[in-house]
């Protein structure tokens, strides 16, 4: 993922691939070629403890704790807004 690529050494990624098998969570991971930071396996529990409710949609949590979820094709531009700032 470019953006890991460009902000990794400065924002760290973890990724949650979704509800799904193990097998099918690492299929993804391989498929849409992300296997370049960590992956939680996830129940449901992270899902829904983040309020995420489709697979495009991220959180940052900063440095204090606070949260913003964001939707997948303003990552870039988030990730950099957020070292800016």
């Amino acid at each position: 993922m470019e953006v890991q690529q460009e902000y990794g050494d400065r924002v760290a990624f973890v990724g949650v691939p979704g509800l799904a098998s193990v097998s099918e969570m690492e299929t993804f991971i391989d498929q849409q070629d992300v296997d370049g930071f960590d992956h939680l396996i996830d129940d449901g529990e992270l899902w829904q403890r983040f309020g995420v409710f489709e697979q495009r949609t991220y959180v940052f949590i900063n440095d204090d704790g606070s949260m913003r979820i964001g939707t997948y094709g303003q990552l870039e531009a988030d990730v950099q807004g957020l070292i800016d700032s």
